[in-house]
């Protein structure tokens, strides 16, 4: 199952997908709380630092992107400064096509979390839900319809916010069948009549209840509610989504797939349901099954969760899940590293970051990382690429290979993260990473580099003594000692 999961993921880059739906401007304001405001009794947050994610269907547009697929994204937003500044984040994304409407009289939504220490302690929403006014469907779907050639497949993610109206569902369907293009929705509402004609319905526990009027609360119910939405839309199958419980596919032919959710941490499940429904659509548009792309689809869901706030997964990072082998999955990239941090520094949780070339694991190295793990929440280890080292230290180091280090610090259990840098410093990680710890062994003569940078945004940088022991250098002198000793004996030199 895992190899052909594999395979799939690797059509993901060849795949180009139109993402229709509602876009939202997420707005988080992190800070801390440390008492109570003397006005009312609400606490009082300090807030350091604004962030701003795409939201709603455009967080599922950008989750496919992250897969290495192209995405055609036709939305609708206010001409706002909520407009402006959640265009200016999707044109960012280089395989993000943006088709967006702008309507002077509809505000752009809006959702704004007040997050402390981690925690979520208040959300204000800023929206008007208001219809799509005929005019402007005559000009979405003019947008559909250039967009269409090329594409593998249609995702409609209804938020609910008024552009996905009958009428213009009706008309992708229709437009994308005439294609042979499948068509996968996440619903809103409680009438799945106005899908009529999807190929594939992915609603939860809850709006799956809501829509069928059954109560879920076994197998059997939920087999009758999904029979209750295949009445109203028609289409292959109905996909239940049940959290915890893992996901449900209900096809119009053949049996039932029950997808177990993976265990794991539960920190925030924002956004997982865009995760799912964009790992899931690609995998069904690249040829999966519907109990491989519900696999998939529940595998990406499942590292979200593990994140604070609206997240995005890449697609190295689901491939590395699947392989299951702790060492190589905790090796990031710059993008989902930066990704990682952000979530991280959302849920208030201290960042530890030591770095070096780790050429041959040693004592030290063993004593450092542990003691470094222990003065934060993560712990980020930065790998000095084989160029890098071979500048550094000269041939023929190094000895171990980059990929070689990875496994061998990743299989470690204090080790969070692994990222490789090109450069001979991590000063540009530093800058753009931000730990809130930079670690040293003490016995660095050149003390920790970059530490101006940590020191500059207030960051911490500790310098720990990790007591007696063979060197890196030691270890390889003593081989070097004794290779002449055993290859007299007749052993390998």
């Amino acid at each position: 199952m895992t190899e052909s999961l594999l395979s799939l993921l690797e059509s993901f880059p060849r795949q180009r997908v139109l993402v229709i739906g509602d876009a939202i401007l997420d707005h988080y304001v992190v800070g801390s709380v440390h008492r109570t405001s003397p006005e009312a009794p609400v606490p009082v947050l300090h807030a350091e630092r604004d962030e701003w994610l795409a939201g709603g269907a455009a967080n599922v547009a950008r989750n496919i992107a992250m897969q290495g697929a192209e995405v055609v994204f036709v939305s609708l937003c206010g001409t706002d400064e909520a407009g402006d500044r959640l265009l200016d984040i999707l044109g960012r994304e280089a395989r993000i096509r943006r088709e967006v409407e702008r309507q002077p009289d509809r505000p752009t939504p809006l959702k704004t979390r007040f997050v402390a220490q981690g925690q979520q302690i208040l959300r204000v929403d800023r929206e008007r839900t208001l219809a799509a006014p005929p005019r402007v469907v005559t000009r979405l779907l003019a947008r559909v319809r250039r967009a269409l050639s090329g594409v593998t497949g249609v995702v409609l993610s209804d938020y609910g916010k008024g552009l996905l109206v009958p009428e213009l569902i009706a008309e992708v369907v229709a437009l994308a069948h005439a294609r042979g293009l499948e068509v996968l929705v996440d619903p809103k509402g409680t009438d799945y009549r106005r899908y009529r004609g999807a190929d594939l319905i992915t609603p939860n526990k809850k709006e799956a209840e809501l829509a069928s009027d059954i109560a879920i609360v076994d197998e059997a119910s939920r087999t009758a509610a999904a029979r209750a939405i295949q009445k109203q839309v028609g289409g292959k199958a109905v996909c239940i989504t049940l959290g915890a419980g893992g996901v449900a596919v209900h096809p119009r032919k053949g049996r039932v797939t029950q997808v177990s959710a993976r265990a794991r941490e539960v920190f925030d499940v924002t956004g997982a349901g865009d995760t799912f429904l964009a790992v899931m659509a690609l995998a069904r548009f690249a040829g999966a099954d519907f109990g491989q792309a519900a696999e998939l689809g529940n595998t990406a869901a499942g590292i979200v969760v593990g994140r604070s706030g609206v997240a995005a997964v890449a697609r190295e990072e689901l491939q590395r899940e699947l392989e299951g082998y702790a060492g190589v999955r905790k090796s990031v990239g710059w993008d989902e590293m930066l990704a990682v941090r952000r979530s991280l520094a959302r849920s208030g949780r201290r960042v530890v970051l030591t770095n070096g070339c780790f050429d041959i694991l040693n004592v030290h190295h063993i004593r450092l990382l542990a003691e470094a793990r222990a003065l934060g929440d993560v712990l980020v280890v930065a790998l000095n690429s084989d160029e890098s080292v071979r500048r550094l230290k000269g041939s023929p180091r190094p000895l171990l290979t980059a990929t070689e280090r990875i496994e061998l610090i990743g299989s470690l259990p204090y080790v969070d993260y692994l990222i490789v840098f090109d450069e001979d410093t991590p000063r540009k990680l530093l800058e753009h990473l931000k730990p809130d710890i930079l670690v040293k062994g003490a016995n660095h003569v050149e003390g920790a580099v970059g530490h101006e940078i940590v020191e500059a945004y207030g960051g911490e940088v500790r310098m720990l003594e990790t007591g007696l022991g063979p060197s890196t250098g030691d270890v390889i002198r003593r081989a070097l000692e004794a290779a002449p000793t055993r290859s007299k004996r007749g052993g390998k030199p």
